[in-house]
């Protein structure tokens, strides 16, 4: 009787181990599948939310669960105080929906969406507080509205007639979206919180107001309605249509910016120092740093960070100059070889060709060559650019380069063609749109040091497939421009968090070797006040991929593999630091040392 007892008690035990593990599988599996829905919901209201996102990203909205009928045809809202109150709420709503979600009962692959998402909404969150609410300036000399606008359009994709009636929409939207931002722009400077490179402003819109109806832009989008094929009537009045709506709305949009900016000057209303004179000045710059560094280091570990590599940067070039003196003569004297490359194209093939010695195989890296919109391309300086395709696009990915780059076999442009196309950004949402299944990750996740870091990762390490010039000044001259960069990066930090003068950053310039004065100190002093952590994306981001790859090349010896390497910090997609750091730690766990 005893021994009975004992096994029914038995078995009643194992029947409870047995009920609570699959109620435990159970909820395991409702929080996934809750997890998921709303990442997808998140995807969703944010395409249905701006319809310039929706139509860049998917070509077959409705295959991604999207309602195009439930956007408004324009380019987003208003910079008012009304629409900031109610993006703190919606971000509010989200984030406590988020903050359910157990992340420990999550998959491998969900914690790494979970703790991206994470990040970059808590940023949010802070960046929206009230008191930093006219802080971000709109029209910053590097990337602000007046450039976002001539390439959106000069790249707008026309897909069906459907979308020619909707480009006239936008193009007529320009004038008032433009004077919501400027009506911004003016409490910006009555509060006392403006600080734009005016003249540079200026000068790029009067280009564009120059040139009329004769623009490149407004002829990119007329090519775009005769890509169509429509009958010849048709065609021509939408074009009609089109040049009307630009000459309404585009030209008188950027004539208002010069007009404001002009005001502005003769106000006296811009600062010209950095963020830390303003009252949270440095603040907002540790949000902002954070954010373009995709990690939560501080700004003193950032500067840390940046003046050790530096330091590291220059014992690898005396290194090299020690080993290699003559070789380094072109470098010295500013006379560097030529690549013997003729066109992008020859560059571009290349690198496709030998692509797979160092980084995963993706199955499609087809693509074509454009030329860069020719007034954008005379008037910022871009050699090259990557235009992100849609989700479901199924054409060529596109390089868009400078048809004004006088030398295409310079260094210079063999580094830009690597950075944005092979093995760079070309290659890397190549390799992410094949490999990553969430649509989040993809195409919202704003980590702009992962995406700008690994694609400069990638330019220098496809200098070591380039054949015909000494590798030791193929070194040296990485190391050479990585010294700069990060003397750069801590002039970035002084300027606006510690107040720098120009003085000051002409002296600490100075007292790191860089002989640098007159109009070139306040041409590169300028350029980083009016564009507070713009550099940081490029080599912070960099320096943290450089780190991770000489901790797994120190924890693996011999067993370390370029290749293997590189596919754990691609594997995740565009994700902060410290997923791609987990990646890597169980990369070399699994590695067996």
């Amino acid at each position: 009787m005893r021994r009975t007892i004992r096994t029914a008690s038995f078995l009643l035990a194992g029947l409870l181990a047995l009920s609570l593990a699959g109620c435990s599988q159970v909820k395991i599996g409702y929080e996934q599948e809750k997890f998921d829905a709303f990442m997808q919901d998140v995807f969703v209201n944010t395409m249905q939310s701006d319809y310039t996102t929706a139509h860049t990203f998917l070509q077959n909205p409705a295959d991604f669960g999207v309602d195009m009928e439930k956007i408004p045809v324009n380019l987003g809202d208003r910079f008012t105080q009304e629409n900031m109150e109610k993006q703190r709420e919606q971000l509010r709503e989200t984030n406590d929906t988020f903050r359910e979600f157990d992340r420990d009962l999550l998959t491998a692959e969900q914690q790494d969406i979970y703790d991206t998402f994470d990040a970059q909404i808590a940023l949010e969150i802070q960046f929206s507080d009230a008191k930093f609410d006219y802080y971000a300036p709109l029209f910053e000399s590097m990337s602000g509205l007046q450039f976002q606008l001539p390439t959106l359009f000069a790249d707008w994709e026309v897909r069906s007639e459907q979308d020619v009636q909707d480009l006239i929409t936008l193009v007529q939207d320009v004038k008032p979206y433009v004077a919501s931002a400027l009506d911004y722009t003016q409490k910006q400077a009555d509060m006392g919180l403006l600080m734009l490179d005016l003249d540079a402003v200026a000068d790029y819109c009067s280009g564009i107001v120059q040139a009329g109806e004769q623009s490149a832009i407004l002829s990119a989008m007329s090519a775009g309605i005769d890509s169509l094929n429509l009958d010849p009537e048709r065609a021509e009045t939408y074009k009609n249509e089109l040049a009307q709506a630009f000459t309404d709305s585009f030209i008188p949009a950027f004539q208002y910016i010069c007009d404001t900016m002009d005001g502005l000057k003769a106000s006296g209303k811009n600062h010209t120092l950095g963020l830390a004179q303003f009252e949270h000045g440095k603040e907002y710059y540790e949000l902002l740093l954070r954010q373009s560094i995709g990690a939560d280091q501080s700004v003193q570990e950032v500067r840390e960070m940046m003046e050790t590599a530096g330091r590291d940067h220059l014992k690898n070039l005396s290194a090299i100059l020690l080993q290699n003196p003559t070789a380094l003569l072109p470098l010295a004297e500013n006379n560097l070889p030529e690549t013997g490359y003729g066109s992008y194209q020859e560059i571009l093939d290349a690198l496709g060709e030998k692509i797979f010695t160092l980084f995963p195989e993706v199955r499609e890296l087809s693509y074509h060559i454009v030329a860069v919109n020719e007034e954008i391309a005379s008037d910022t300086g871009v050699e090259a650019y990557f235009k992100i395709p849609p989700l479901d696009g199924t054409s060529p990915k596109q390089l868009r380069v400078n048809p004004n780059t006088g030398d295409v076999s310079s260094l210079s442009t063999y580094s830009t063609v690597a950075h944005e196309g092979f093995p760079g950004h070309m290659y890397q949402y190549a390799y992410m749109y094949e490999h990553v299944d969430s649509n989040y990750i993809k195409v919202l996740s704003n980590v702009p040091a992962y995406t700008e870091g690994y694609a400069v990762y990638a330019q220098y390490e496809a200098l070591k497939e380039l054949e015909g010039i000494d590798q030791a000044l193929l070194d040296a001259y990485r190391e050479n421009e990585l010294i700069s960069y990060c003397a750069i990066i801590v002039c970035d930090i002084g300027i606006h968090y510690e107040g720098w003068s120009i003085e000051e950053f002409t002296s600490y310039l100075n007292s790191q070797g860089f002989s640098l004065a007159g109009e070139d100190a306040r041409l590169q002093y300028e350029q980083l006040w009016a564009n507070p952590c713009a550099f940081e994306p490029y080599y912070v981001g960099y320096e943290q991929f450089r780190a991770l790859k000489e901790k797994a090349q120190d924890a693996l010896g011999n067993q370390f593999q370029e290749k293997a390497f590189n596919e754990v910090i691609l594997r995740s997609g565009t994700v902060p630091f410290s997923v791609v750091e987990r990646n890597v730690e169980v990369y070399i766990k699994n590695s067996g040392v």
